[in-house]
């Protein structure tokens, strides 16, 4: 592949246009991660425009309002054929349209000049542009389950950025240059943490939950991609441990919550749950706090063993709170036997004996949750930024 223009290989400002095929402002995780993202992009000194699409949203609030954000960036609105709403009557060729007509739009309103880089997460993009003679770097958050249709994109791909080392290695497997590659995981906002400065006790009380519990917490989204991410496994512990250990599981969806309410009551231990819908950010972080340990219970499958990068990770890190977590090579990539415990991956027992070390072991839960603060403190978003745009200055062989 040819050279990147000097745009890329000096230290002037770069001018980003990214885009995303989100729905933003969005109750999920990525959309936090990608306006994140183009704030600390800002604040390295690159230029951004965040495109996305014109989509029906029933969040009313700007993108800046809803995320807590200072308006430091454009964001352009590209029209699409928007059949997600009737979702039910369409099924999945509804969102193939979307996708489809959001790629043809976007591409047809990208600049003639070339003083600028695509960044992107979606596929049907860069797939279009892999036909250009565009510059894109690819964010990749998962590994396909037909990769030979994305080689083209990671080939053509100016740079491309991993959020995990296994992932980094597998797209390599597939003939791609590993020096194009960078691995940067995801990161977290440490100053949001560290203003919330009540102790977990008070926490308790303001958001109303039992302050003389032991509280085991699991704070983000109940499934990916309709996949399970453990909480089952959560649930089905419960029986194992005594009646003060209570489970507090923040951020599902309606149907969701009915699903695990069902299964909790199918345990006779409904009483040790508490369900609670999507909830703001700044209170996701007191629900973080609040708790006596919080758990990542992903299943030992390829997408959580290899390929998953949460936000709920760092966020974890940052809460200044004990981790549990499946014992997953991913997950690995960033905890150790230092500052998190670990259990056997869909193994009840297991998280059972991990939360009574917890439950029994002031001492040790101090010691994993004060080197977690210490290790989170590498996983900013801003150097997640200036690591990123460094990465797309530098030339490679």
């Amino acid at each position: 592949r040819k050279p990147a223009p000097s745009l890329l290989h000096t230290k002037k400002m770069t001018k980003i246009i990214y885009i995303t095929n989100s729905r933003i402002p969005t109750e999920k995780a990525h959309g936090f991660q990608v306006m994140k993202m183009c704030e600390v992009f800002t604040n390295a000194g690159a230029e951004i425009e965040l495109w996305i699409p014109k989509r029906f949203n029933p969040i009313k609030e700007s993108a800046f309002e809803y995320y807590g954000m200072r308006e430091m960036f454009a964001i352009k609105k590209i029209p699409v054929i928007d059949l997600i709403p009737l979702y039910r009557l369409f099924g999945a060729f509804a969102n193939f349209v979307e996708s489809i007509s959001f790629a043809i739009f976007s591409i047809s309103k990208l600049p003639k000049s070339d003083d600028y880089i695509v960044y992107s997460r979606d596929q049907f993009i860069l797939c279009f542009l892999s036909f250009t003679s565009k510059l894109f770097i690819y964010e990749v958050h998962s590994f396909p389950g037909k990769p030979v249709f994305y080689r083209r994109i990671w080939k053509h791909a100016h740079r491309i950025v991993t959020i995990t080392s296994a992932l980094k290695d597998k797209i390599a497997e597939h003939g791609i240059d590993k020096n194009k590659i960078i691995v940067a995981r995801d990161a977290v906002d440490l100053a949001a943490f560290n203003a919330v400065t009540l102790a977990k006790e008070e926490l308790k009380i303001e958001l109303g939950l039992p302050k003389d519990d032991f509280l085991i917490g699991y704070i983000g989204k109940f499934k990916t991609l309709g996949m399970e991410k453990g909480i089952a496994t959560m649930i089905e512990s419960l029986p194992l441990l005594d009646k003060e250990v209570k489970m507090v599981f923040v951020g599902g969806e309606e149907l969701e919550v009915k699903e695990y309410k069902s299964l909790a009551n199918r345990f006779n231990v409904l009483t040790q749950c508490l369900f609670l819908g999507y909830q703001s950010y700044p209170q996701l972080i007191r629900y973080n706090k609040a708790m006596d340990a919080l758990v990542i219970p992903f299943p030992n499958k390829p997408h959580y063993a290899f390929y998953a990068s949460p936000l709920k990770l760092f966020e974890y890190m940052a809460s200044g709170r004990p981790i549990i977590a499946s014992d997953l090579p991913a997950l690995r990539e960033v905890l150790n036997d230092k500052n998190a415990l670990f259990f056997k991956p869909d193994d009840a027992a297991d998280l059972a004996r991990s939360i009574k070390m917890l439950k029994s072991s002031k001492m040790l839960g101090l010691h994993l949750s004060q080197q977690a603060l210490a290790d989170v403190k590498e996983y900013t978003w801003d150097k997640r930024a200036e690591r990123i745009l460094d990465f797309m200055k530098t030339n490679y062989v």
